[in-house]
């Protein structure tokens, strides 16, 4: 199959999230250990489903670049930088930031779309509220469903993020891999 730019650029959506390397692996640095498994865990895609991320990783360097040779240069400078990015990464916060973006395929077409632009949203924010945003995520990892929603609707929740910030924390909180 033949990357086509949209896939080109999905392929490397999992790279926007390495901005994010705060949500961090089950018994990596800093996240709070949860006292009993997450009981909520999404379906395992199908072993024999390529995603755009598998195909453009399997691709040969020089395929590669011919794939990034179709985006505008600009696009392209961004995308290698962020690819570079993360293949400095631990190999373990690689697994995690492609656990994330398997979640975001298996969430429906409009969820998909919703929390993809949160994921733009939030690039744009400023580092601080960047950073309080990856450490609420983080907090959310251990909580289900139910206890994600209760912190989302909470008065504390709501005093510390605006209406745009709870709105990206919502939505990113779907790629959030459970512990």
């Amino acid at each position: 199959m033949r990357l086509s730019r949209s896939n080109v650029v999905s392929a490397v959506l999992m790279v926007l999230l390495a901005s994010a390397p705060a949500i961090s692996a089950p018994g990596r640095q800093g996240g709070p250990k949860p006292s009993k498994p997450h009981a909520e865990k999404p379906p395992k895609p199908p072993k024999n489903v390529k995603t755009p991320i598998d195909e453009f990783m399997r691709m040969s360097p020089e395929e590669r670049q011919k794939a990034l040779n179709r985006l505008p240069p600009e696009q392209r400078r961004r995308l290698q930088e962020r690819i570079e990015k993360f293949n400095q990464l631990p190999a373990g916060q690689q697994q995690t930031l492609r656990n994330m973006y398997d979640r975001l395929n298996q969430l429906p077409a409009e969820r998909q779309q919703a929390v993809r632009k949160s994921l733009n949203q939030f690039s744009q924010q400023p580092p601080d509220r960047r950073q309080a945003m990856r450490q609420e995520l983080k907090s959310m990892a251990p909580l289900g469903a139910e206890d994600r929603e209760a912190r989302i609707a909470s008065p504390e929740f709501r005093e510390k993020f605006n209406g745009k910030e709870q709105g990206i924390v919502r939505d990113m909180s779907d790629l959030v891999p459970p512990k």
